[in-house]
């Protein structure tokens, strides 16, 4: 049989930087997250500690040959590092990246998920000690201060992230499909430029001969343009019952939020991939984010060695089936989750032997397999009973109000703060503009723009029938006199609404949120 190629998930967190220093106290890495954790109830597997104390700094180049030749003895096809990228270029650990770049005789696969959300400080306190911070949404309504903030720009700041990543897409060891390199980002959701901006990196990619960006979001619910495929991540899109159909019972020990393992298992073999965009299937370790969290986390119980190799051996099959090229796996390294594949004290090196043991079972399965096989699709099927079932319609529904939700939450911070728009779109140089929807939203930014340098010149509005006191209304029908942009305001259907307009303008356009996250 064909054999996949398993990418594990990579954090770079093991090297002192000056920001952690600052803010969670000198020499602060991953591993002091783990080293604090806490014991928190009967049979919990806490401190998790690395055998022959391996606490390696990510900093020195034996780690990294030690690491690919783990990936290289065991039959890990890659590494997926945490890529992290904040406003006007500000990056964080990226050295680890950067060494590997210029480390060429290191012969590890590697490729980049972008986690682009910002940073907060969280702390949730452990004794007399502090975690890792939890990285909260930009626009979460809590949340006790930013400490990274994460915002896009428009032409200038995605040439010049792209211009950085450059180097590592030309890398021969950078992990491609079709020649494309793989880029991952972890909420795309909540990227109002997200087709914009890869469209953008897909025509400077031709003019370095790069054939383009193979783009996966992570457990996205929306399928915007550009992207090439989802992502359900480990174990996290598999507690959620719109992917896998399926509510799962838990326990609360001494506050701790616990799931059992091999369930979490199933789910990960019942969820569904979406009906018109690829879809890969990722495992997991384990899970304990305690290290972090306290006794607000989450944790799994019944882990066993067993069980993750009788199980990613069935996902294997389930991404085989519908002819993916990867397996991801999360993760190599998450040590302050409780998500890693390298040996620790209590199991050595068994996470690695039961990925080795799945990999030659791939290899030398034949077709005798294919009643197995049968069985992994089987139970996509949804399952019958008293689990909550949410229709896709009011999934949509769902996430269309959480949408608009945040936006206006957003909004209100801005005027709260004598912040207006106007700001975001002189920046620009749109001066002259347009609004497409002239609906709830539409109207409060014709409001916002009136007595501003903004000159709002007409709107545009599917409602043939909309009139308005103030502004000329145009169907989409009709022709659109020249202006500077148009702002749209139906931020949920924006990729389709800027198709449509693409095909009757060649100015700019732009979505109500990026007005309110760029501003």
């Amino acid at each position: 049989m064909k054999d996949i190629k398993t990418i594990a998930m990579y954090l770079p967190q093991f090297h002192n930087i000056p920001e952690n220093d600052q803010w969670w106290g000198e020499g602060f890495t991953e591993w002091t997250a783990a080293k604090r954790a806490d014991k928190l109830f009967e049979g919990h597997y806490q401190p998790r500690e690395p055998l022959n104390n391996n606490y390696y700094n990510l900093l020195q180049k034996r780690t990294m040959e030690w690491q690919a030749g783990l990936a290289s003895k065991y039959g890990l096809d890659g590494f997926c590092f945490y890529h992290y990228y904040f406003k006007d270029g500000r990056k964080v650990l990226e050295k680890p990246a950067e060494l590997l770049l210029s480390w060429c005789d290191v012969n590890m696969p590697f490729c980049f998920c972008w986690d682009n959300t910002s940073w907060a400080r969280s702390w949730s306190k452990l004794g007399n000690k502090f975690t890792w911070f939890e990285k909260e949404k930009e626009h979460s309504c809590e949340g006790d201060g930013i400490l990274l903030e994460q915002k896009y720009g428009r032409e200038k700041e995605w040439e010049d992230h792209f211009k950085y990543l450059l180097p590592f897409f030309k890398d021969d060891r950078y992990i491609k499909v079709d020649k494309k390199p793989l880029f991952i980002i972890y909420k795309t959701d909540e990227m109002a430029c997200f087709t914009e901006m890869i469209d953008y990196w897909k025509k400077l990619a031709l003019d370095e001969e790069i054939e383009g960006i193979y783009t996966l979001g992570i457990n996205s619910s929306n399928e915007k343009r550009g992207m090439d495929g989802v992502l359900y991540s480990g174990p996290g899109a598999y507690w959620n019952p719109i992917i896998s159909s399926n509510n799962l019972d838990f326990e609360y020990k001494n506050g701790v939020k616990c799931f059992d393992y091999e369930s979490i298992w199933k789910n990960a073999l019942i969820a569904k991939g979406k009906s018109n965009l690829k879809t890969y299937f990722g495992g997991f370790v384990d899970y304990d984010d305690t290290p972090r969290r306290g006794d607000r986390g989450a944790a799994f119980i019944n882990t066993s060695v067993e069980v993750f190799e009788k199980y990613l051996y069935k996902l294997a099959q389930k991404n085989l089936l519908i002819k993916n090229e990867f397996l991801f796996i999360n993760a190599f390294n998450e040590w302050g989750e409780g998500m890693y594949l390298e040996p620790d004290k209590k199991r050595g090196y068994a996470f690695l032997e039961a990925l080795r043991s799945v990999k030659e079972k791939l290899r030398n399965s034949a077709d005798d397999e294919k009643l197995e096989f049968t069985s992994v699709l089987n139970v996509d099927k949804r399952p019958s009973g008293d689990r909550e079932k949410i229709s896709a319609d009011m999934w949509k529904q769902n996430n269309k109000f959480k949408e608009y939700y945040y936006l206006l939450h957003r909004w209100l911070q801005l005027k709260e703060e004598n912040v207006n728009l106007s700001k975001y779109l002189i920046k620009c140089g749109y001066c002259n503009i347009a609004i497409y929807g002239l609906g709830v939203m539409g109207k409060h930014l014709l409001e916002e723009l009136r007595h501003t340098e903004i000159q709002v010149l007409y709107a545009i509005d599917q409602n043939e029938l909309m009139v308005h006191p103030d502004i000329e209304i145009k169907s989409v029908n009709d022709f659109f006199p020249q202006v500077d942009a148009v702002v749209v305001t139906a931020t949920f259907d924006y990729d389709v609404i800027r198709t449509m307009l693409k095909e009757k303008i060649d100015y700019p356009i732009v979505s109500l949120a990026e007005l309110l996250y760029e501003v």
